[in-house]
């Protein structure tokens, strides 16, 4: 029988489980405390608690829905992936990335991926299932209890949130307030290949977040052959709503932009990028490809960025350049997914 996840429960639950075991109502403050405040995941640990409550809690609960069955550490120290086995024998993966000043969690939203861009490895994989809520919460968690002071989430894992819109958001609920988690809403990022019923979604519930949309090209019919989703998404009514959406809120859209060699890196598809950008006012972030053998596409030269870079800040578009981090263990952009591949 599967133990009780403790990040499933809301604290009146949490309390009413406490209580039921025998134990005073204010064991239940302290074990939220050394979850939520102190980030620690084993009973054993928590030595405010009496020895018999941690030997009832061990027997029928768990903190995390989740085990970490591999590290990866990239060679150059700027990223460490972690593979995670779900209750049910699924694996996701997140990557913890270092930056200069602060800690971002790449955070996963679905097991695999339905969306099938073919420049990304967790289109290769194929969906396998939504993530609940805590199991989206749980990696953060993970990433606390591994040592990790994330400043930073951002939902570009493996998964097209917008497709799990309601356990995506109840996971930012609880990771923005301030009894749980109380990272500020400014420092959570949700990227989208474009789904209309998601962005349709964000603009009724008036839910104002920092968005980024992968453009893959702006042409809709050179986008629909590396990213399908155009077919029913289409690129011009994207834009359309996301243009209705920035105007209820004064945040930024990032327009990410990964450069495939002899596909959408040339003048032609960076100008008619550029409009884009400028109707949305958005930034432009250009990404590498990161290769893998499983992705049908190559990576452009330093010489080809250079000249895309200055073609974009020609025409006075804000444009930056994400670099390689965590490509030699396969936790760079678009790389996610490995782990399904070895274990079928």
């Amino acid at each position: 029988m599967s133990k009780q996840c403790l990040l499933a429960l809301a604290y009146p639950e949490l309390e009413t489980l406490i209580t039921g075991m025998g134990s005073p109502r204010f064991v239940a403050k302290q074990v939220w405390e050394w979850i939520y405040s102190k980030h620690v995941v084993d009973f054993d640990a928590m030595h405010t608690l009496k020895k018999g409550t941690r030997e009832q809690l061990k027997a029928t609960c768990c903190v995390l829905p989740s085990d970490v069955v591999e590290r990866h550490a990239a060679g150059d120290k700027t990223a460490i992936k972690y593979v995670l086995k779900l209750q049910d024998g699924q694996l996701i993966e997140m990557v913890v990335l270092f930056e200069k000043t602060h800690t971002t969690l790449c955070i996963s939203s679905q097991s695999g991926c339905p969306v099938d861009c073919k420049f990304c490895l967790t289109g290769v994989v194929g969906f396998k299932r939504q993530l609940t809520a805590h199991e989206i919460t749980g990696q953060l968690l993970t990433a606390f209890a591994e040592g990790h002071p994330i400043q930073n989430v951002v939902f570009m894992g493996m998964g097209e949130p917008l497709m799990n819109y309601d356990n995506v958001f109840a996971a930012i609920d609880q990771i923005n307030s301030p009894e749980y988690f109380g990272i500020g809403k400014r420092h959570v990022t949700v990227s989208t290949s474009g789904y209309i019923v998601g962005i349709k979604r964000l603009i009724a519930d008036k839910r104002f977040i920092n968005l980024a949309f992968s453009v893959g090209h702006a042409n809709p019919e050179k986008r629909a052959k590396i990213m399908p989703i155009e077919t029913r998404n289409p690129i011009f009514e994207v834009s359309r709503l996301l243009h209705q959406y920035l105007k209820m809120h004064n945040r930024k859209l990032t327009l990410e932009y990964t450069l495939l060699e002899n596909t959408n890196e040339d003048s032609q598809a960076i100008a008619e990028l550029i409009p884009l950008a400028k109707y949305l006012e958005a930034k432009i972030n250009v990404i590498n490809l990161n290769p893998h053998s499983k992705i049908p596409f190559s990576p452009v030269s330093e010489g080809v960025i250079k000249r895309i870079r200055a073609q974009i800040k020609d025409a006075d578009v804000p444009v930056t350049i994400r670099f390689r981090r965590g490509q030699d263990i396969a936790a760079a952009c678009g790389q996610l997914g490995e782990s399904h591949l070895e274990k079928p």
